[in-house]
């Protein structure tokens, strides 16, 4: 065998392959982005790569799509050979994993409420619902459920989906404040007031969909012409509850969460009456939490695991 030949194939990827297919049979790169679940630029950069490998065009850009170059019209069969040989192995792999294990679900979560999720779910049997891991969800969480990394998640409604699908759960209806137990704000927090809580430096945890740009309480201020000295953003969980406990921070969430929090011994957590959470609302509507998924048949889950994490989510936002 010749070894620049050898040396070409050992590049190729299965995933370039198949692009190659759908792009020689349909003429089309946007159809192989959509039947694969992938961004356009992903197949663009497939296409780039294999362009380079065999040193040919592939495909030339017609009025009526993309036409196969010579070289590509004698690569098909081959291509297509090889990609139903995967398939052949893919499904001997799959019968093996699936008489051995329970796929591991993955779901992207809001670290609003991640924590509260987590313990939810940790309730269920493991034979209703089996492994799930949670992530929290990041600037390119979107674009992972979209190309399959992730199975869905739980977010807030937003312009940026990526085609993806959002089916509404719920509204937030109330919120709490956290605190160090050994506070000032709390020798006179009898009735709560957000221009109480404003006088003491503020922590708040980042949540894209939701106050990325600006929290609730920095808009109620700034609309208000209220003095707001010290607010910082928290974007990990983590750093948000280290706020807290070391820098004398307060910290408005959602009340499942707080729930949660309180059951460290050194923090403290009041409901926000509704007469703040009202103000609050009145300037940034409280976040609106989402299922967003892809097309259904992409979903390895079934309708009543989803419905079980709806339920879930809707429980905590009471």
């Amino acid at each position: 065998m010749d070894i620049q030949a050898l040396k070409k194939v050992s590049e190729l990827d299965v995933f370039s392959l198949l692009v190659f297919k759908l792009i020689y049979e349909t003429g089309f790169a946007n159809f192989a982005a959509k039947e694969l679940a992938v961004s356009a630029p992903k197949i663009s950069r497939c296409l780039t790569s294999l362009r380079a490998i065999f040193n040919d065009e592939l495909f030339f850009r017609r009025q009526q799509g993309l036409k196969p170059t010579p070289l590509a019209e004698r690569l098909y069969q081959p291509v297509c050979q090889l990609c139903d040989m995967v398939s052949q192995i893919e499904r001997v792999a799959d019968d093996r994993l699936n008489h051995h294990q329970t796929p591991i679900l993955h779901i992207a979560v809001s670290p609003s409420i991640i924590t509260s999720v987590a313990i939810a779910l940790s309730k269920l049997p493991r034979d209703v619902i089996g492994k799930v891991k949670l992530h929290s969800w990041q600037a390119d969480t979107e674009e992972l459920i979209y190309n399959g990394e992730l199975d869905f998640g739980i977010g807030f409604e937003t312009q940026d989906t990526h085609g993806l699908e959002a089916y509404p759960i719920a509204n937030v209806t109330s919120l709490c404040v956290v605190g160090n137990t050994n506070h000032l704000f709390w020798a006179g927090a009898e009735q709560i007031k957000l221009e109480d809580i404003i006088q003491h430096p503020i922590v708040y945890l980042r949540c894209k969909g939701f106050n990325n740009r600006i929290d609730p309480l920095e808009l109620y201020c700034q609309t208000h012409g209220l003095l707001l000295e010290d607010i910082e953003c928290a974007r990990k969980l983590e750093d948000w509850y280290w706020h807290i406990l070391t820098m004398d921070s307060l910290a408005i969430t959602i009340c499942n969460e707080g729930s949660f929090a309180q059951q460290i011994p050194q923090l403290r957590v009041e409901r926000l009456p509704q007469s703040e959470f009202t103000k609050l609302n009145s300037v940034m509507a409280m976040p609106s939490y989402c299922l967003i998924e892809r097309a259904e048949h992409y979903r390895r889950y079934s309708l009543n695991v989803k419905e079980m994490i709806i339920d879930i989510i809707k429980s905590l936002l009471v």
